[in-house]
């Protein structure tokens, strides 16, 4: 949150780091997530993408909805799926029946304190409330450095210990931490939603807005970014929106896009607790619509395309593309 030192957008974005795409994409894909977890500085030789899907089989979430609510009891005759530009036929359908892994990113930078956390603390207990049956909760923290506080498989009362003991300090790592939880392994046949709650403003990334977007494309978790923009101190809000800021919220428009996510912006009025379960509750309600590309390259990037047939008006939300190597 409080960056130290400020990052300044130049005429092209924000300045980028001196680190190859290339050689970046495979730094981050190999990157493990440990407890304490601090970003390391190796670059490995190689590392493969993680997206769930192989040259014979790819699963894609895709979230339907009118007027702001889930359009359920559709089947696969209802959807067109294009891969490149060329149809596929989808074979298999499923809707609210997958595990749901979340993983909770929050930003402990020096902005965040006081009632900011006991809001956050209360969070995080209800989200992981709100899961059911093998869903299941890890929760990151991260200011210059990412903590791994809470895994899958630990007790549910460790939350509350882990929020516990959090204090807020130093400069922000945004792009960092997304980058490395979106390349953490990942089970198949489990839907991955990552929630990012952040005032957007990275300050000590080594990762690049070009080398985020390019692990994204690579990889499988649909991210949601919850923006809660304030000055130091508490959820407060600016009244004026800085050329920076525009910069950072153009970066999270184009991830949410890229995963198939969504940017939520905090309002004064608005609670934590309520955006996280929305957030929840619109990735729970969404189709995963699996198919086996035909008629297009098995490795690359393939662009996807995913439309209703229907004459009503839908709002459809789904990633942008996936690769296969």
């Amino acid at each position: 949150m409080t960056p130290s030192p400020r990052r300044r957008p130049t005429a092209r974005g924000l300045r980028r780091t001196p680190v190859a795409l290339g050689l970046l994409a495979s730094t981050l894909l190999a990157l493990p997530l440990t407890s304490p977890a601090v970003l390391a500085r190796q670059t490995p030789a190689q590392a493969a993408p993680t997206f769930r899907g192989r040259a014979d089989f790819v699963s894609v979430d895709v979230a339907v909805r009118r007027a702001g609510r889930p359009v359920a009891g559709l089947t696969a005759a209802d959807f067109e799926l294009l891969d490149n530009g060329v149809a596929q036929e989808i074979s298999e359908i499923s809707y609210e029946k997958l595990p749901i892994d979340v993983t909770i990113a929050l930003d402990i930078s020096a902005s965040v304190s006081g009632p900011t956390l006991d809001q956050l603390r209360r969070s995080v207990t209800q989200l992981r409330a709100d899961l059911t049956g093998p869903d299941r909760l890890r929760l990151l923290a991260f200011n210059m450095e990412i903590t791994s506080l809470v895994d899958f498989d630990d007790p549910a009362g460790r939350i509350d210990q882990a929020m516990g003991r959090l204090s807020a300090a130093g400069s922000s790592s945004i792009f960092d931490v997304l980058a490395v939880t979106l390349a953490a392994p990942s089970t198949r046949d489990r839907r991955q939603l990552i929630v990012l709650f952040t005032d957007g403003e990275d300050s000590s990334s080594i990762v690049d807005p070009a080398g985020l977007l390019d692990v994204a494309r690579r990889t499988t978790p649909t991210v949601a970014v919850v923006l809660a923009a304030g000055p130091s101190g508490a959820l407060g809000y600016r009244t004026s929106v800085s050329p920076e800021d525009v910069a950072f919220r153009r970066i999270y428009d184009r991830l949410a896009a890229e995963t198939g996510g969504l940017v939520v912006p905090l309002g004064r009025s608005d609670n934590v607790s309520s955006i996280f379960r929305r957030v929840l509750d619109e990735f729970r309600s969404s189709y995963v619509l699996h198919f086996t590309p035909k008629g297009v390259s098995q490795v690359g990037f393939h662009a996807l395309t995913v439309r209703v047939k229907r004459p009503d008006a839908l709002e459809i939300r789904a990633r942008s593309g996936y690769t296969l190597r």
